[in-house]
């Protein structure tokens, strides 16, 4: 039976899933900063053995806390649009959530750099 390695996910790495959606919805509103995020989905931590792009690969970001913050703050203004309907709601919600995480860990990353 082949060894798989295993890999910690923390809050620095996030699924193509949830990385295709936030590029989708920051595209009308900041092109640059989506191009940005889609170029995260590069190299996964957990390719398929068939080498092909699934949901469910994982990747490790590498952005700048001030992108992150970007990202969170035009979550939340599409979260608080009015004609967004609840499954997107809940959806951009809980994008917001993992992004938030992703700031928190930055934070105490920065913090112990510190100590």
């Amino acid at each position: 039976m082949p060894t798989q390695a295993k890999h910690l996910l923390t809050a620095d790495t996030f699924n193509r899933g949830a990385l295709r959606m936030t590029v989708a919805l920051l595209r009308g509103v900041d092109p640059k900063l989506a191009l940005h995020v889609q170029n995260q989905m590069r190299g996964p931590i957990n390719p398929q053995s068939d080498a092909s792009p699934s949901p469910k690969d994982n990747f490790r970001l590498s952005l700048e806390p001030i992108e992150v913050r970007r990202v969170v703050e035009t979550l939340k203004r599409k979260a608080d649009h009015p004609n967004a309907d609840a499954g997107t709601e809940m959806l951009i919600k809980a994008l917001i959530i993992d992004w938030v995480n992703y700031a928190n860990f930055l934070i105490e990353k920065e913090n112990n750099k510190n100590n």
